[in-house]
């Protein structure tokens, strides 16, 4: 379960950056930093902590919690990326 709401994030924040701005090439330098910023308001709005998920901790500021949480969303999309277009061909 805890491994699906990973991914369930993960592929809405790739699927967002990508219909959103995906093929404007003069965004292309800027696709990392956007898809931080919707890894930010994903986390923020749903208040999913990825450390109280996996490690069953809290972070003592929500803020920080959510954040470095953000982080690792938008690191694990631009993987999914880089995954995609790999081995599946896509753009």
């Amino acid at each position: 379960m805890n491994w699906l709401v990973v991914f369930i994030l993960t592929v809405l924040n790739e699927a967002l950056i990508e219909y959103l701005v995906g093929s404007v090439q003069v965004m292309k330098p800027y696709l990392p930093l956007l898809s931080l910023a919707t890894a930010i308001l994903l986390t923020f709005g749903f208040g999913v902590s990825l450390f109280n998920v996996f490690l069953g901790i809290e972070i003592r500021s929500p803020f920080w919690e959510f954040l470095l949480s953000a982080f690792i969303i938008a690191r694990l999309s631009n993987y999914l990326n880089d995954f995609v277009q790999k081995f599946l061909g896509s753009k």
